[in-house]
């Protein structure tokens, strides 16, 4: 019989929330410093990708609330995958700043054409780890939704694609001739 954790304040939402206000912080901060909003609404302004890329964060949410922390090797094992990706987060932001307009190809952009989407990633990849810790069937969900978060984000992505390919044209085309996609794969 499957059972699932009960709700504890030392839950992982006291590890998600900390993430959320990181990420919009350093949203906001970059937003301020380089004069220009860095999420562009051009192509983010879009009810399809909203209710297509919501669902996941939702889920996860949810799910942080009755996962409590256990102290384990995978739980610090996720740790681990957090502070990398708050590391990559932080270096797309920085390229953000420096790109100041336009396509962005300077810093970490030269490795990775959307590093702040496999931060994003690493992210939920770290949950899955940290749910698996109290109770394996926390962890298979939380990696169910890390999948449903990869196939949406990845969707999200080559809307992205095809927005900057008609915005940057062959500019566009040669960087993504040049740079993979999520650093070593497409």
């Amino acid at each position: 019989m499957l059972s699932f954790p009960m709700f504890t304040i030392w839950s992982l939402w006291l590890v998600l929330v900390p993430i959320f206000l990181f990420a919009w912080a350093g949203m906001a901060i970059g937003d301020r410093l380089r004069g220009v909003k860095i999420e562009n609404k051009e192509d983010h302004c879009n009810v399809k990708t909203g209710l297509f890329s919501m669902p996941p964060l939702l889920a996860l949410t949810v799910l942080s609330i009755f996962t409590p922390i256990v102290s384990s090797p995978l739980f610090w094992v996720g740790v681990a995958f957090i502070f990398v990706a708050g590391i990559l987060y932080v270096l797309s932001i920085t390229a953000f700043i420096k790109a100041k307009l336009g396509l962005n190809t300077v810093g970490i952009y030269r490795l990775s054409r959307n590093p702040m989407y496999v931060a994003m990633f690493l992210v939920m990849v770290a949950f899955a780890f940290m749910a698996w810790s109290p109770a394996a069937i926390m962890g298979i969900l939380a990696a169910v939704v890390a999948l449903w978060n990869v196939a949406a984000t990845h969707w999200m992505v080559l809307r992205e694609e095809g927005f900057l390919e008609r915005k940057y044209g062959q500019r566009y085309a040669v960087y993504r001739g040049q740079v993979p996609r999520y650093f070593f794969f497409v």
